[in-house]
């Protein structure tokens, strides 16, 4: 997997949103990994014994792959698919490899993924730092049954625009919030019939 092409494209898209990774990916587990676990642990929680009927699931700036890492846990054996526009995140991803695992370097405004193809979209993390239109609409775009995203409880700014734009785009889909008082995202579940 040659990421190199794409490095221009990152590196002007982090200049533009102002973000950058201040933790090498290395370390980065052992700094956010419990953290992240436990935002894991809140939704998967909620969807119980349907986690094993799940076939595939796209994890929107994976990272190191935490999530596939917690799903294969609670039985999940369908395919992962891993996005993320850090080449240094996804080739210490690729090193844990899992034989079910896909990894791609995107940008998650503009996912390479078809429409309604995506039994469960997570974007853990993430949101406050994309354009919430075109983020939002991207993941309604793929996902067909679960969609589940957090924000930043320290970014409650955002969080009338994310509810607004998830009440209208998501507007057939139930939609659950889980705020837990210790955690630090909110985290919205929105659930397609």
């Amino acid at each position: 997997m040659d990421l190199s092409p794409r490095k221009a494209l990152k590196s002007s898209i982090l200049t533009r949103r102002g973000i950058g990774y201040d933790v090498p990916a290395e370390g980065y587990d052992e700094l956010y990994g419990e953290e992240q676990i436990r935002k894991y642990s809140a939704f998967l929680s909620k969807l119980k014994e349907e986690v094993t009927s799940l076939k595939l699931v796209a994890d929107i700036g994976c990272g190191t792959c935490l999530l596939e890492k917690h799903l294969r846990m609670l039985g999940y054996k369908g395919i992962y698919l891993g996005i993320d526009i850090s080449d240094e995140r996804l080739r210490f991803a690729k090193s844990r490899a899992h034989g079910s695992r896909m990894l791609v370097q995107a940008d998650a405004e503009h996912l390479p993924i078809r429409d309604d193809s995506m039994d469960l979209v997570a974007c853990i993390t993430v949101i406050h730092l994309l354009d919430l239109d075109k983020a939002v609409n991207e993941l309604s775009r793929i996902g067909k049954r679960y969609t589940v995203i957090s924000l930043l409880k320290k970014r409650a700014d955002l969080k009338p625009k994310l509810l607004e734009l998830l009440m209208k785009i998501f507007r057939e889909a139930k939609l659950e919030e889980i705020s837990i008082p210790d955690l630090k995202d909110f985290i919205f579940i929105l659930k397609r019939a």
